[in-house]
């Protein structure tokens, strides 16, 4: 006689599928890496290593430049927001990380790895092409700078996610992360950077700067609590 099978068992595949009901989907499931709920510790973890991670360069910068009150004065080039957003990605995942079983730790160490390249790579890429701007009199005009800008993002987005497969999946064993219009919308954070890197008219009275720390540790708190 063979056995029913038991639909209602917290163990069998099928209800491991039905449990990603309770899962945010969409643009929420892509900003956040997510493929099950996340405990409330975990986010708290999560949280405070990304604000330690986020802080520490932020202070450190404060200190070695005795014009600023405070972080919040902070004057932003390319080198301080590398580092920040490093060290609060790095942050997050780190103590996300902690009491977690292995695969969860090696899926916010991908996680994070991808966040970095996400975060960092697109930075470079509009830092190039403003110093190329500066250089080559036919882009030295906002309508280029503003093109390059959006292309700097587009393409460090996109070489983002190749760098961060090649590190994450060296053997090319699993399929590929790739950065869709969705996820392009999803990490809309990295246009608020560019936008402070780039030094456009107006963008210095919208105070956007004073968002970065904001950014890089949500970027952080993203890598520590995805799963």
């Amino acid at each position: 006689m063979i056995p029913a099978i038991n639909n209602n068992s917290n163990n069998n595949a099928y209800n491991s599928f039905k449990s990603a009901n309770n899962v945010k989907k969409g643009y929420i499931a892509r900003r956040y890496h997510t493929s099950e709920s996340v405990e409330f510790k975990t986010k708290m973890k999560a949280a405070t290593g990304a604000i330690i991670g986020t802080t520490l360069p932020l202070l450190y910068f404060t200190r070695k430049n005795p014009g600023l009150k405070n972080i919040i004065h902070m004057k932003y080039g390319l080198k301080e927001m590398l580092i920040t957003s490093i060290t609060g990605i790095t942050g997050g995942a780190t103590f996300g990380m902690i009491g977690e079983t292995h695969k969860k730790r090696e899926r916010k160490r991908k996680e994070a790895v991808f966040q970095i390249m996400n975060c960092t790579l697109p930075l470079i890429g509009v830092a190039g092409f403003l110093k190329l701007s500066d250089k080559v009199k036919g882009l030295n005009n906002k309508p280029a700078k503003v093109a390059g800008t959006i292309a700097g993002v587009g393409i460090g987005m996109w070489g983002g996610a190749k760098l961060s497969n090649l590190i994450n999946d060296p053997k090319d064993i699993e399929p590929d992360r790739k950065i869709g219009i969705k996820d392009a919308i999803a990490n809309i954070d990295d246009v608020f950077s560019a936008l402070v890197l780039a030094k456009f008219p107006y963008i210095d009275k919208l105070h956007i700067e004073k968002l970065l720390p904001v950014i890089f540790a949500w970027c952080g708190y993203r890598a520590g609590q995805s799963n």
